[in-house]
């Protein structure tokens, strides 16, 4: 675990990390906000030195590691959830509605139709043949701009290597979590009642704006923000921008 910077005033955040990274992904955004938030990221159940966790992993395992996290936080925090950790945060949020005090929703999958169901059961399948091998690739490519994969290889690279260092077991425990998890939020979102930002990217192509917006009008406290020019890895590719976001959000709490 990790933690950064502090702030009077303002609710501490959680940083989650999405499926087959780690909380060095947050490291950006993190120096970002340093000395304006106190920040803490961790490595999820399944992933860096969290490590395989006994018995059937769900969308509960990575919610009960969540809430040990905002246990040993003085006062409720933001919690802010990246696409897979987005999943996780939503859990957290209906299971224990009182211990945050907002939520941003990043790159979040919500309710996926019939087509984007059949395209992640197939990289599903994917995993389970090839391993973290078959996705690395094909993952950097959707989530980051062409130009900053040309642009800056001293970044996009680590990502790269932290895809392809996945146990293969461990990878596909979360990533079966990842595919599925989407039905059981989709019917209870509705149930958030915390302070929300959905926040996406416009080019990303699985966690899409239209999935944000609707997520901010499933959430009866929630607001929509979609940033232009930019893809899944939004919070590595610019994490000014994200960061700034998050800011703005928690400052209004």
């Amino acid at each position: 675990m990790s933690a950064d910077g502090t702030a009077d005033g303002l609710p501490p955040l959680v940083l989650i990390h999405g499926v087959g990274l780690d909380r060095s992904m947050w490291g950006r955004v993190m120096r970002c906000l340093s000395g304006r938030l106190d920040c803490t990221a961790y490595d999820t159940p399944c992933h860096g030195e969290a490590g395989m966790p006994a018995g059937e992993v769900t969308l509960a395992t990575f919610a009960d590691a969540l809430g040990e996290v905002v246990n040993g936080l003085d006062g409720a925090p933001v919690i802010v959830g990246f696409s897979m950790g987005a999943m996780v945060a939503q859990r957290f949020a209906l299971d224990r509605p009182d211990a945050l005090r907002g939520l941003v929703l990043m790159n979040a999958v919500f309710d996926r139709d019939e087509r984007q169901r059949a395209a992640i059961m197939q990289r599903l399948a994917a995993v389970e043949r090839d391993g973290p091998a078959g996705m690395a690739d094909s993952a950097i490519e959707r989530w980051f701009t062409e130009e900053f994969r040309s642009r800056s290889p001293e970044v996009v690279e680590p990502v790269r290597r932290r895809l392809l260092a996945n146990d293969p077991a461990a990878y596909l425990a979360a990533y079966r979590v990842f595919a599925t998890a989407d039905a059981e939020l989709a019917q209870e979102a509705g149930r958030i009642a915390c302070p929300t930002l959905a926040m996406t990217a416009e080019h990303d192509i699985n966690s899409t704006p239209a999935m944000s917006r609707a997520l901010a009008r499933t959430i009866p406290d929630a607001r929509a923000l979609v940033l232009d020019g930019l893809a899944h890895g939004a919070p590595i590719e610019a994490p000014e921008r994200v960061a700034d976001a998050i800011f703005d959000f928690a400052a209004r709490l």
